[in-house]
């Protein structure tokens, strides 16, 4: 970054991050970029439909240590496979520290969230995060954002009301409190997609996905041994913190396969696209991409998942992503 140019939202400067060693410039050619960040919001969008099935007969936290576990052997096995470079200590504990944002805190919240609300919501509600991502760069690195992009924020937030008190008491609807755990997990990730945006420059996207990961499990095994003790002092099969699964169900190899793929699909694969995707754009213009969850979402989770789809919920996803597509053109 040049001094006294433009600083980007989400983008660090070099005065107020920590020293890292640089891995060796590996650009990014803008096809491949454009290409990983497309699958990684396909992997998001169809894994949302995907979990939201599992959670039918697991509850939420198990579902997450499971899925995790599974990305992280996935990640690991694929970082001998590539030999791909590992940081030393202790530049590999702080690009770890992240994944206690996201996977750890968003998808701790957006889990749970998804138990309760429709995969339709979860979709859209979660594709607000390119607007988070410019609030969030506003106050840690006061890169203030100006009139038209706080228009475009009070336009998605109306789009995302609408289509979370639309959806409420129908067959396969949401839930004001699904869609605000999914609302407070994506805020997490918007922090997570700011403070990763200058070690990925530093770390291969591959190691970095799978040291964050593992602190992210490391995360989710807390959260299970809460919920569980949580579920114990106020017991019912209703209450977003169930953390004690069936075992029959959780023993069940088809569930376990399932629960598996989908850890896979919703953590180790779109977070190693995102991170080689950031990698060859900047992270407010990466952020456009994030638009296209909702389309493979809602589209999934219409035809998968046979889940309405109503007039005004269709507005407000016009309104919500109407107003993405401006904050990352007047960001990018």
């Amino acid at each position: 970054m040049t001094s006294g140019g433009p600083t980007l939202p989400g983008a660090i400067p070099e005065a107020m991050a920590p020293p890292l060693p640089v891995e060796g410039p590996r650009p990014v050619p803008l096809p491949l970029a454009v290409g990983a960040m497309v699958l990684s919001a396909a992997c998001w969008g169809l894994a949302t439909v995907l979990a939201k099935d599992v959670l039918a007969v697991m509850p939420p936290f198990p579902l997450l240590a499971i899925q995790l576990t599974a990305s992280v052997l996935f990640l690991w096995l694929a970082v001998a496979v590539t030999r791909a470079q590992v940081p030393p200590q202790p530049v590999a504990g702080r690009a770890a520290a992240t994944g206690l944002l996201e996977p750890g805190l968003a998808y701790g919240l957006g889990v749970p969230g998804l138990a309760l609300t429709s995969a339709t919501n979860a979709s859209i509600i979660g594709a607000v995060e390119p607007v988070l991502i410019v609030l969030v760069a506003w106050v840690l690195l006061g890169s203030r954002p100006d009139g038209r992009l706080v228009v475009a924020v009070l336009v998605a937030t109306l789009g995302v009301a609408l289509v979370s008190l639309t959806g409420l008491g129908k067959s396969g609807g949401g839930h004001v409190g699904g869609d605000a755990l999914v609302l407070l997990g994506t805020l997490f990730a918007a922090l997570y997609a700011v403070l990763s945006s200058r070690t990925v420059l530093h770390v291969a996207p591959l190691s970095l996905a799978a040291l964050q990961q593992s602190a992210g499990l490391a995360a989710a095994l807390v959260l299970l041994a809460a919920s569980a003790g949580l579920q114990g002092l106020a017991p019912g099969p209703d209450a977003w913190w169930s953390g004690i699964a069936d075992p029959r169900i959780v023993a069940d190899p088809r569930v376990l396969a399932v629960a598996a793929l989908s850890g896979v699909v919703q953590y180790a694969l779109p977070f190693w696209f995102y991170l080689i995707g950031i990698r060859g754009l900047p992270v407010a213009v990466a952020g456009l991409f994030l638009t296209l969850i909702p389309v493979f979402g809602v589209g999934g989770a219409v035809l998968f998942l046979g889940e309405g789809f109503a007039l005004l919920q269709a507005l407000g996803a016009v309104l919500t992503i109407g107003a993405l597509v401006t904050v990352a053109r007047r960001t990018g």
